[in-house]
Order: structure tokens, then C-alpha cells, then sequence
């Protein structure tokens, strides 16, 4: 089959030994060498005359054998109209490169670069919190902004459609492969094709797993300007239980992005997650006005101030 750029991205993840600093590297070598990926050849010697550099990092790497499995499931991912995004493709965020090079893709790509809040929270999460959410995330899909989330029952999926619903867009962020994406119930009534992009930084054929729930916190986080919470539980439960929204929120300050934390005395049960939160850093969001303080802290630029001048100064 022709090498395209897809397929090259794609062989290079499905390879044994290449992970994402290996993939990071050769992004980095094909952008200083000015290669073009689809005229590169996989043999060794010849890589080895091309560009010595790369021919070092995958030597022993790509195996012939192993070439007709990874074409059959490239196809197999065409047919169901997954895309791969990688370093170098136009709709690849590149704050992303460290995070996850690789992509993959089913919807509208370019909600990849769109302006975009993350929505965060408890998967049991309360009436009020679901209230809250799908209030929260209308507003801000009506200001044009697009709604990410984890696709999980809960806060995520209240986002989700609480955007749909206002008429806006959104992205799930799976912790699994891309072809385990199932459509459910409640997003049926909307269109899908249109305003909804699932991405997966996994194995387009892995199942869920709890390790890639808690490995995606740095993707949900990055294709965003901040992070909001709704309803998160402590740290750690009386169980010794990790709270995932609770990581998710310490990635985001990690990561220098603003993290927006609801009040928690806006909910008839205080969730001790959300005082923690603000107590970190963590700004303490309103129920009513939350869309219009995310927007004004995060998007509306403040003047620079007019220089003075000699007549001016003269009058003070």
C-alpha cells in the first residue's frame, strides 16, 4: 500500500519499542530535517543514507512481518472513519506533542483547536450538581465555546449534553480504544456527526481500563484553556480510594491552566473534594454567574494602557 502520512504515524504507534518520547523524538527529527514521512523508506540501510539520525532511533524496530497485520487494521479504521492526528497534521494542538503525540479521531477535527473548557466531576454526582453542570456548560457553549469532557456517567456526560443542548459543540475524551466508542442513549437526539469529536490517545482496539482513565487526565486538561470542577470527593476516600476528578483538578494546576472549583456551599451537600481544591489554588466559582467569570478571567483581555503624553503630563 502507498505510504501515506496516516499510515506512516500509525505503523511507527503500532511498532513494539516505540512509545511517546520515541514518537516525540522523531516529530521533532522530521521537523529540523525537513523529511517528508511519505517518501521515507523503512529499510534500514537506506534510512540509515536519508537520515542518519532517525535510522538510529528505529533501528530494529520495524519489522516487515508484522507490515500486513498493521495495513489490514489501518484499513479497518478508514472504513469506520477513524482519523489518526499526529505532529505535523494541520488540526494537531501542539501543546499536545508531550502529552500525546498520536491521535485518534472520529467527529469534527478541528474542535481539536477550538477555544475549549474542560467540565469535570463526580460520577454520583447530586440533582443539584446535575442542575449546576448542565446550566454551567450552556452558558459557555452559547459564548462559543466547546465542551470537554471524559464521556463517563456523571458530570461528564451532563457536559456533554448540557452543551448539545444549548446548541453547542463538545469532545469526549475516551480511556479507551476509539472502535469501543458506543453512542449512548441521551446523545442519540442530537447530531453527533456535527457538533460531537471523540479523541482516544489509546490503541484504537483496547478496551477501558482504570490505568487509562487516570492516563488521560493530562489530555482532557491540555486540549483545554481551564478546568472546571462541579462536584469532586476528597483526595482520598475513608477507603483509601483515589477521587479521579480530585487528580484531574492537581494536573490541571501542574500544568499552570486555571482550575475553576463551584463553591461548595453553592451545594446543599458540600462535596470536601471542592474546598480542598480552592484551598490549592483553585478559584472559588459562582453558580449563577460561573460562565461569565470563566470567560472574563480567561478570555477577555485587558487594555494596554495609553502612554501618556508631554501635553498630558504638563496639565498634571
Amino acid at each position: 500500500m502507498k505510504i501515506n502520512r496516516d499510515y506512516f504515524w500509525f505503523r511507527l504507534f503500532k511498532t513494539p519499542g516505540i512509545g511517546a518520547k520515541t514518537l516525540t523524538s522523531v516529530a521533532e527529527i522530521l521537523e529540523k530535517e525537513n523529511l517528508d514521512p511519505e517518501i521515507l523508506p523503512f529499510n534500514q540501510s537506506d534510512l540509515s543514507a536519508q537520515s542518519p539520525e532517525l535510522a538510529k532511533i528505529l533501528k530494529d524496530k520495524i519489522r516487515p512481518e508484522d507490515r500486513e497485520e498493521v495495513s489490514e487494521q489501518y484499513e479497518a479504521l478508514k472504513k469506520q472513519e477513524i482519523d489518526i492526528i499526529y505532529p505535523g497534521h494541520p488540526d494537531f494542538p501542539p501543546q499536545l506533542l508531550d502529552i500525546s503525540p498520536i491521535l485518534f479521531v472520529k467527529g469534527q477535527q478541528k474542535r481539536l483547536t477550538s477555544e475549549s473548557i474542560t467540565i469535570v466531576g463526580a460520577r454520583n454526582v447530586s440533582d443539584q450538581g446535575i442542575h449546576l453542570t448542565r446550566k454551567l456548560t450552556g452558558d459557555l457553549a452559547r459564548t462559543g465555546l466547546n465542551i470537554v469532557s471524559g464521556y463517563a456517567e456523571g458530570v461528564d456526560a451532563e457536559a456533554h449534553l448540557g452543551a448539545l443542548a444549548a446548541g453547542g459543540t463538545t469532545t469526549l475524551v475516551l480511556s479507551n480504544g476509539m472502535t469501543q466508542l458506543h453512542q449512548k442513549s441521551a446523545f442519540k437526539k442530537f447530531n453527533w456527526d456535527r457538533d460531537v469529536l471523540a479523541v482516544s490517545q489509546f490503541d484504537p482496539y483496547t478496551k477501558r481500563h482504570l490505568w487509562y482513565a487516570l492516563a488521560r487526565n493530562q489530555l482532557v486538561c491540555g486540549l483545554s484553556k481551564a478546568v472546571v470542577v462541579i462536584e469532586s470527593g476528597p483526595e482520598r476516600d475513608a477507603q483509601g480510594k483515589m477521587s479521579g476528578t480530585f487528580i484531574t483538578a492537581q494536573v490541571a494546576l501542574d500544568m499552570n491552566l486555571p482550575l475553576f472549583v463551584l463553591n461548595p456551599s453553592c451545594l446543599d451537600d458540600p462535596p470536601a473534594g471542592n474546598e480542598a481544591l480552592i484551598a490549592l489554588g483553585g478559584y472559588s466559582l459562582d453558580s449563577v454567574d460561573g460562565a461569565k467569570e470563566i470567560v472574563e478571567r480567561i478570555f477577555t483581555k485587558t487594555a494596554e494602557p495609553t502612554p501618556i503624553t508631554d501635553e498630558q503630563l504638563s496639565l498634571l
